[in-house]
């Protein structure tokens, strides 16, 4: 597609370091490399590592953009931009959020990673995500305003997402189907982030791919907050304990 009608704010992050080091990120459906806020910064400055977070493609203009792709078409993508890293010969921890973190357990069972790192997977739906999805090819209207507090508005004011898309419920069901099939591959030291609050999908995914994965090093943490946080903590009170808490895995397991 053509990069011109991409939103700058929309484009690949790619933070350079003087090692062989790196993280390479995957945001979600109808998300953009911002949604990880700093992570990148963070990893970058803490490791002294290459961060590369890919814009999906699809990603960064019309929603209606995305109408046409499916699962299948962000994987690709991302395992393409992967396969140039590694050869490249750099020690690679690969993550994700919501869709993207499924894109990056499915990657991470099939490539040398060092670490695999899924946050809000969207494994399993609360009661009333499972009957939008069901009921989802008879609603008419498929794009929602995403509901944001005015806190979150003003962390994302330089971010680029969309709206939501009823559409994605269709994407999220692909990526369950095809990376079930594949959790048993992952033998990279793995950590899962979920809140534990989240109103779309349930802490039970977070545990049953736990349960899945073949790697010794696993752990799962739980985010909890008095205050609402969203699908994407990472526009929360919360985000700077995130970082932290995927740095200290990273450090604490040696994966670097």
């Amino acid at each position: 597609m053509d990069g011109s009608k991409v939103n700058k704010n929309a484009r690949t992050i790619d933070l350079k370091a003087n090692s062989n080091r790196e993280f390479f990120l995957i945001h979600g459906y109808t998300g953009s490399p911002t949604d990880f806020n700093n992570l990148g910064k963070y990893l970058h400055d803490r490791f002294n590592a290459n961060v590369k977070i890919i814009r999906l493609v699809g990603h960064g203009e019309k929603i209606e953009s995305l109408d046409e792709l499916e699962y299948k078409d962000f994987l690709t993508h991302a395992e393409r931009e992967l396969k140039k890293d590694i050869a490249k010969r750099r020690k690679i921890i690969i993550g994700g959020l919501s869709v993207g973190g499924f894109i990056a357990m499915q990657l991470a069972s099939k490539y040398p990673v060092k670490g695999v790192i899924g946050i809000s997977l969207p494994f399993e739906g609360r009661v009333m995500t499972k009957i939008i999805t069901f009921i989802e090819p008879l609603i008419v209207k498929k794009y929602w305003k995403k509901p944001a507090s005015k806190k979150e508005i003003q962390m994302r004011k330089n971010a680029f997402f969309y709206s939501a898309s009823l559409l994605g419920l269709r994407v999220i069901k692909r990526g369950k189907k095809e990376v079930e099939g594949k959790l048993k591959g992952i033998k990279a030291p793995c950590l899962i982030i979920h809140v534990l609050n989240d109103k779309i999908f349930s802490v039970k995914g977070a545990y049953h791919i736990g349960r899945i994965i073949s790697s010794k090093t696993k752990e799962v943490a739980l985010l909890n907050h008095k205050n609402r946080i969203n699908h994407n903590p990472f526009y929360s009170d919360k985000h700077k304990e995130i970082y932290k808490i995927i740095g200290d895995f990273v450090e604490k397991h040696r994966l670097f």
